[in-house]
């Protein structure tokens, strides 16, 4: 996607020749140059947002430039790009997200917006652009690929085909196609994604990956397909797989999913790198706030061994030309001045930020003085499949006995977000599958409907850690149904229509009454609050998570377990699912005599 000097040339190289005044000049620098991998004295000029010229220190000048901001001997920089990331994960709007995220460095975001897709269809993904746009952060979208993940497995608020992912990708600031999940559907060429990846491929757009567990001949095939990338690498065997096949690894730390370190081991003794790059997929605020944004994958890269000025670009140049952007991730004549001043290549803050030539963030402090819009908030959740506590009973079969066999969720050994599946034994009271007297930490699971659809699942999960109460969240990918762990439907029932009546979010309830929700009415994602302001929030919702769970159960520990295209064992709204082979499974079946 080339977007090079979109400026006025002429202007541009009457500055460099310095037949005009130049906008800014930065001077007292170390110059970091990302085509070279050096760092030497040198002065940066910018017009109209640009750079026109990188000069030596002390270079005899015909014309003043109209402002000059010393750089105090600290290093210069491209800001950062993060290369895939849902803002919607943060619980923030994306004007709130950019004014929390370009203090740490961020200047460009390549987000996916398949989470308010999956809630409000076309008119979500058109919030999330215009508010975006009203920071200064450089807010790129990537057209939603699965909503649904896999259509027929789970019920969500719209759903969108070619024609659907088409207009989207026709609209300014869409830079191609978002993580195509339905990896599987590559591979067999199925009708809808063929149409999906089709539209991309008209337009010579970036097709992004999602291919989780994906390897040998089926890899080779998802690449054939399209998809040109993969932030779901979870070992150094995967990574190098994906380098090896020209496969641009992502490599991410969330606030769901960390595994960097194994990650950096896959690339280790590869003498190029240009295929690697960085991104956060799914960070709340509270960790941004905490611990910053890119930055903080970049310091977790160093102090993996990587040194310094490569991990700073895997961050930048080798961001941007994964999608083709060749006027962003460097310092040169022509391109975007998005630049940031550090005291040491660590990954910590930043002590400036500039964005097309303003300065943005200086002290840790967003500077812009813009006024937050008035949102219009809708309720999306609409639950009309549970009309008393009954409804979320897990039913047996007419004729069990006394003790039926549940499939039961149970978490892998190595990835606590993931789930395998055994059948266990238990006892039957009333019509319904009682916990009581069964060995283990077990609790019930449901998943339902909020969109207005007559359609739920109640199963058993294993090792979940709630101790007592219920705890429910309208955060569950990609469909973002209302997921509820419990021991009693009572307080099920009363944790659901707290959701409800918020319009989603989090909540704990203990017997009728909760306990504490973290409100998030806009699609049941993302609060208005800024980010300083839900931070506290989330904390205070994660000690009364933490208090009725596990002391270490996450705020977002029942997200994944619905998404449909991850292998093992998932729970829509539609049933109990084998993500592979995408397939229903039964739940209870009578236990032998």
């Amino acid at each position: 996607m080339k977007s090079s000097c979109s400026g006025d040339r002429r202007r541009l190289i009457d500055a460099a020749m310095g037949r005009i005044p130049v906008d800014l000049r930065i001077k007292n620098i170390r110059f970091v140059n990302m085509y070279t991998g050096e760092i030497y004295p040198a002065a940066v000029d910018i017009l109209d947002g640009r750079v026109v010229r990188v000069r030596e220190p002390g270079e005899r000048e015909d014309i003043p430039p109209k402002e000059v901001y010393d750089g105090g001997g600290t290093c210069l920089l491209p800001g950062f790009i993060d290369t895939h990331m849902h803002v919607e994960s943060t619980m923030m709007i994306p004007e709130n997200f950019s004014r929390a995220v370009v203090p740490w460095g961020t200047t460009t975001v390549c987000t996916d917006p398949h989470e308010i897709g999956n809630v409000m269809g076309i008119p979500g993904v058109e919030f999330m652009l215009k508010n975006g746009g009203r920071s200064a952060l450089r807010h790129y979208v990537l057209a939603p690929s699965c909503v649904p993940s896999v259509p027929g497995l789970e019920g969500t608020g719209a759903v969108f085909g070619a024609e659907e992912v088409a207009a989207i990708l026709d609209m300014p600031d869409v830079v191609g196609i978002a993580e195509i999940m339905d990896f599987i559907g590559v591979i067999n060429g199925t009708d809808r994604m063929r149409g999906i990846i089709a539209e991309g491929f008209k337009r010579n757009l970036f097709l992004q990956g999602h291919a989780p567990g994906c390897t040998g001949r089926e890899l080779a095939a998802y690449r054939l397909g399209g998809p040109e990338s993969d932030h779901e690498g979870a070992n150094a065997r995967e990574v190098c797989e994906r380098l090896r096949a020209g496969i641009h690894v992502n490599l991410r730390a969330s606030s769901i999913t960390d595994h960097l370190d194994k990650l950096v081991e896959g690339f280790r003794s590869h003498p190029w790198r240009d295929l690697v790059s960085i991104c956060t997929d799914d960070v709340h605020a509270r960790d941004l706030l905490s611990r910053g944004h890119i930055n903080a994958v970049v310091r977790r890269v160093i102090a993996a061994g990587i040194s310094p000025m490569e991990a700073y670009k895997f961050a930048t140049i080798n961001a941007a030309r994964e999608y083709g952007f060749d006027d962003l991730g460097v310092i040169a004549p022509g391109c975007v001045a998005d630049m940031q001043l550090l005291r040491e290549l660590d990954g910590n803050r930043p002590e400036a930020v500039f964005i097309g030539g303003k300065l943005v963030a200086k002290g840790g402090v967003y500077l812009p003085n813009e006024f937050p819009e008035a949102i219009h908030v809708t309720n999306t959740v609409n639950i009309s499949c549970i009309g008393s506590p009954e409804d979320l009973l897990l039913r047996t079969p007419e004729g069990c006995g006394k003790t039926v066999l549940v499939r039961c969720m149970v978490p892998l050994a190595q990835n606590s977000t993931r789930h395998t599946s055994e059948w266990v034994e238990f006892p039957v009271r009333d019509g319904s599958v009682s916990l009581e007297g069964v060995p283990g930490d077990y609790q019930f699971v449901a998943v339902v409907n909020r969109y207005g659809a007559d359609s739920k699942t109640v199963g058993i999960i294993k090792d979940f850690g709630l101790q007592k109460g219920a705890f429910a969240s309208t955060i569950s990918h990609d469909c973002h149904n209302l997921s509820v762990i419990y021991k009693d439907a009572g307080e099920a029932y009363a944790a659901v229509r707290e959701l409800e009546r918020t319009g989603g979010g989090i909540t704990v309830t203990d017997g009728k009454t909760p306990v504490r929700t973290l409100a998030l009415p806009v699609g049941g994602l993302m609060s208005t609050l800024p980010c300083v302001e839900l931070s506290a929030e989330i904390d205070a919702m994660e000690k009364v998570v933490r208090c009725y769970c596990n002391p270490d159960t996450s705020l977002l520990a029942a997200a994944i377990m619905s998404l449909s295209v991850v292998p093992g064992t998932v729970i829509t709204d539609r049933g109990l699912l084998d993500g592979l082979s995408q397939t229903f499974l039964e739940i209870v079946k009578p236990a032998p005599r």
